[in-house]
Order: C-alpha cells, then sequence, then structure tokens
C-alpha cells in the first residue's frame, strides 16, 4: 500500500494497484538510465518535453523500490493500463514527495555545525 508519508504514490493499473516512489537509490537509477542529472530530468518531465521511452523509463525508476521485479517492459505495460495522465500525475506526485520545496525561513534539515 501506498504511504505518501514516506512518498509512495499508488498507480492503479487495471486490477493491480502499483506503489511508485523516488528513494535516493531509484533517483540514481534513473540518471544512470537516462545519462542526465536529476534536476534536467525533471526540468523535462515539468515543462511536457517528454518521449514515451523517457515516460517509461520513469515508471521503471520509481517502480524500483516496491517492484523490483519490473523491467522496462513491465513498466511501458503499467503505465499503458494506468493510462497516460494517471501515469504523469503519479511520477508527478512521487516527485514532489521524494523532494518536497524548503518553505521560506525554514531551518536547514540538517542544521549546520555551530562554529568553534
Amino acid at each position: 500500500m501506498a504511504n505518501p508519508h514516506r512518498g509512495g504514490v499508488p498507480l492503479k493499473a487495471g486490477d493491480t494497484t502499483y506503489t511508485l516512489s523516488f528513494s535516493h537509490n531509484a533517483l540514481c537509477e534513473l540518471e544512470d538510465a537516462l545519462d542526465q542529472s536529476i534536476a534536467a530530468i525533471i526540468d523535462s518531465f515539468g515543462s511536457g518535453d517528454l518521449d514515451m521511452r523517457r515516460l517509461r523509463t520513469l515508471v521503471w525508476a520509481g517502480l524500483r523500490d516496491h517492484h523490483k521485479e519490473m523491467g522496462l517492459e513491465d513498466a511501458g505495460d503499467v503505465a499503458s493500463a494506468a493510462g497516460l495522465e494517471a501515469t504523469a500525475a503519479a511520477i508527478g506526485e512521487a516527485f514532489q514527495l521524494a523532494m518536497p520545496e524548503q518553505k521560506a525561513g525554514a531551518k536547514e534539515n540538517p542544521p549546520k555545525a555551530a562554529k568553534a
């Protein structure tokens, strides 16, 4: 079951609900697979400049934490069954949970060490 407090986002594909999340390891695998930095990947996703191969790779990486057995073709099948709109929305939400924006005035986490 997807736990949004831990970055999990449900993606219903047919009769099955999968969990997408982007842990540090999943983000590293995504960078390796697309040969781009996560910042460039997110910029591309946010601008709508997304081809189907990239979308399938995003789904695959998002599935890695909870569904390691799934390959790229499996991820494509999940995306097809879920539909483009639901898939893109789930990826976007999972990215937001993985890398929330820091609120103005919020303290750094972890805080910087005090000077001696």
